[in-house]
């Protein structure tokens, strides 16, 4: 018999068995006759020796079986097989970097989106869309005006309700409370003043629930030279305990460049404690107390409140905790990083609860580099790739690292304990920065529906996917090559993964996999002196 044929063979017969042992503590027990076991054992050594014979082989088959084992969760199957594959493949992991360089240009035809494109039902993940929302408006540069902007994308005929506290100001809440239906993605345009004051408790969370799963995202403003957007997490992924990332405010004597975070209540009756990371010889004035280094600040709030701390020194590794599931989110009121002029940072934290082990950093395309912030939950160990540079951090707990790479290089995490990663465009003579949280491995999922902003002259999707698995890749229901190519890489993590910047349109862009296999997502662009970045997911899926 073929090779080939055998290895399938043995595959069937390990799928058999496992089925007809389904429910014994193990394969092998006291009630098996010496001939069964013996026969299970020589098939367990095959299938291990085939194993380490055939690592790619399971890569596929393991990644078939992701699919299958998903599906019969749904049934109620039960099945061992699944584990047993991953744990020992995860024994022949390799580590390497590769990277090439691409400028590709394909033509876009003039009638390629379609904005109402519906997902097969064998999507395995739903990642960040939701059917709740709670969103928050942090505070923008001190001369920003005009509105912010919320984005809603769904694949069917969605109705949205959206709605305020009664303690919010009555001409705010009049402009902002509204039941509305949504078919394919719809725009919201808010009033600027929304946006959160500092250092004071308000009633300016908003609440967007909607009859289908749908993806939301925000603006904080379209000032034309400081914004930026996020994507926001479903209420049912929030939880009680989050790590702040921010950056070093540019010029600490100006309030323009503030670190800032803010938090917002989803549930009536919560207690927050915020223990404070700044620098040492500085504090906080806040609600009637004075707070520095490592004290911890404890206030009760209701639904709908909102609270946002900013400071001239840099606040990252605060650490937050509730008796009830918050919303966080943190960044730099405004910020010069490298090049250009000094823009918005925002981003939804998640929390620590959906923290990934591994990481996959590609660059920001037409950024003049990339920084990336790292922040451990608990004491853990780093392995870091950047280039053909290895190196390994021990990192304590609640303790951060940024690194800056150049605007080509890849950068690989491997952590033996969840670590978040916030990744930040650094500019150029002509962007500003922006940032976003980068998505984990395990935070891929195979389905994205994202709205890329009007306004913005350069927009760009980067997509992490299993590089075998690249020809499954679809953008708005067509091949992928029909979109520019402006950055092509690959890296190493336990596949070989390519890494692809394409040139979009803005509108609504549905991005998926035919086959359903999972990928990372990253949405950015670029105008005359801004910049903007989100996540297509960051939850783990």
């Amino acid at each position: 018999m073929e090779r080939s044929k055998l290895f399938w063979h043995l595959i069937l017969l390990v799928i058999y068995i496992t089925d007809s042992y389904a429910g014994n503590s193990s394969i092998i027990n006291n009630n098996s006759s010496p001939e069964e076991s013996d026969l299970l054992k020589n098939v367990i050594t095959v299938l291990e020796q085939f194993v380490k014979d055939h690592a790619i082989k399971m890569e596929i088959i393991e990644d078939k079986l992701d699919t299958m084992y998903e599906k019969l969760l749904h049934c109620g199957a039960k099945t061992s097989l699944h584990a047993s594959l991953k744990s020992k493949n995860s024994t022949i992991r390799t580590r390497k970097y590769a990277t090439t360089a691409a400028e590709t240009t394909k033509p876009t035809p003039a009638t390629m989106v379609t904005t109402s494109m519906t997902p097969s039902s064998s999507v395995s993940s739903t990642g960040s869309r939701g059917k709740e929302f709670l969103i928050l408006f942090m505070r923008n540069y001190p001369y920003v005006s005009g509105s912010v902007t919320i984005y809603i994308t769904t694949d069917n005929n969605t109705s949205v309700n959206i709605s305020t506290s009664p303690n919010l100001r009555a001409k705010i809440k009049s402009a902002t409370d509204r039941i509305m239906n949504v078919f394919s993605y719809s725009s919201i345009t808010l009033p600027f003043n929304l946006t959160c004051e500092y250092l004071t408790i308000e009633a300016k969370a908003i609440l967007l629930q909607t009859s289908e799963l749908s993806t939301v995202s925000i603006f904080d403003s379209f000032y034309k030279i400081s914004n930026d957007g996020t994507l926001i997490i479903p209420t049912e992924k929030l939880s009680t305990t989050y790590l702040v990332s921010s950056t070093k405010p540019y010029y600490s004597g100006s309030n323009d460049y503030y670190s800032q975070f803010a938090i917002a209540i989803a549930h009536e009756k919560t207690k927050v404690k915020i223990r404070f990371r700044m620098k040492s010889n500085t504090s906080i004035s806040l609600l009637g107390g004075t707070y520095k280094d490592q004290d911890v600040f404890t206030v009760s709030l209701v639904k709908y409140e909102t609270l946002q701390i900013r400071h001239t020194t840099d606040l990252t590794g605060t650490f937050i905790t509730s008796s009830e599931p918050i919303a966080v989110f943190s960044g730099n009121r405004c910020q010069h990083l490298k090049l250009g002029a000094c823009s918005h940072l925002v981003t939804q934290l998640p929390p620590t609860t959906e923290f990934d082990n591994k990481y996959i950093v590609p660059p920001f395309y037409g950024n003049s580099r990339t920084l990336i912030q790292v922040i451990s939950e608990s004491q853990s160990s780093v392995d870091v790739t950047i280039g053909n540079q290895e190196s390994t951090w021990h990192m304590k707990e609640k303790e951060y690292r940024n690194i800056e790479v150049a605007s080509d290089e890849i950068t690989i995490l491997e952590s033996d304990n969840a670590i978040l990663v916030t990744g930040f465009g650094m500019g150029s003579r002509s962007n500003d920065p922006y940032m976003t949280v980068i998505p984990g491995v395990h935070q891929y999922v195979d389905y994205y529906k994202i709205v890329v902003p009007d306004g913005y002259i350069n927009n760009y999707i980067c997509v992490i996917i299993p590089n075998k698995f690249t020809k499954y890749l679809q953008i708005n229901g067509s091949s992928f090559d029909y979109y520019k190519t402006v950055h092509l890489s690959s890296a190493v993590l336990d596949t070989t993964f390519s890494i692809r910047v394409l040139e979009v349109n803005n509108g609504p862009v549905v991005v998926s996999t035919t086959n359903n296999a999972k990928f990372g997502l990253i949405v950015y662009g670029h105008r005359g002196y801004d910049g903007y970045g989100f996540a297509g997911n960051y939850v783990l899926s």
